[in-house]
């Protein structure tokens, strides 16, 4: 009996040292220019099925890790701050979703975020916003709601649009809504 409790214990422990760097690197990240506070996506569109959420000391090591396959990667890893992304299922377009994208650009925009992409449509609504300062990219920002589907990524740092498919395919995430990038690579 002690040792279930003992082990009871330990999980909890474990769970909370694990869960503790997380949070605080959310906070950390929040400091950057390039961050972008999303609000409460669960709140609309439930669970997310996945969520990624790292920082300098993780994509440094990423970075390293890579640096002898790819160094143009892990010079592009040491080059950003933080990487956050939410992708969500959905069955039907969440109530509430296209508001949220609209209101989330008023703010990026009053914020002095530029637009690089907008889709409208009834079934669709897709944003990107990249933040510079000083001819200086420092975040990129992707907001992609649809039917079955809606996407939140924040890349925080140094980052050229051109950039932020190499460091989705990095995290396993398709923004573009295909596999060109999976196929290339299956044929070479």
């Amino acid at each position: 009996m002690k040792t279930s409790i003992f082990r009871k214990i330990l999980t909890v422990c474990a769970t909370l040292l694990i869960s503790l760097p997380a949070m605080a690197q959310e906070d950390s990240l929040k400091d950057f220019p390039g961050y972008v506070d999303f609000g409460q996506l669960s709140t609309i569109f439930g669970e997310p099925s996945v969520q990624i959420s790292v920082g300098e000391s993780l994509l440094g090591l990423v970075g390293s890790l890579s640096a002898s396959e790819d160094p143009e990667a892990a010079e592009l890893f040491n080059r950003l701050n933080g990487v956050r992304v939410n992708v969500f299922e959905t069955t039907a377009m969440p109530s509430g979703a296209i508001d949220l994208v609209k209101d989330t650009s008023s703010q990026l925009s009053a914020l002095g975020w530029e637009p690089v992409v907008t889709v409208n449509s009834q079934d669709e609504q897709v944003r990107i916003f990249m933040m510079i300062n000083n001819g200086q990219v420092e975040g990129i920002t992707v907001m992609a709601v649809e039917e079955t589907e809606a996407v939140f990524v924040n890349v925080i740092g140094s980052i050229s649009p051109d950039e932020l498919g190499k460091v989705m395919n990095n995290f396993d995430i398709d923004i573009n809504g295909d596999d060109s990038d999976h196929d290339e690579d299956d044929a070479g």
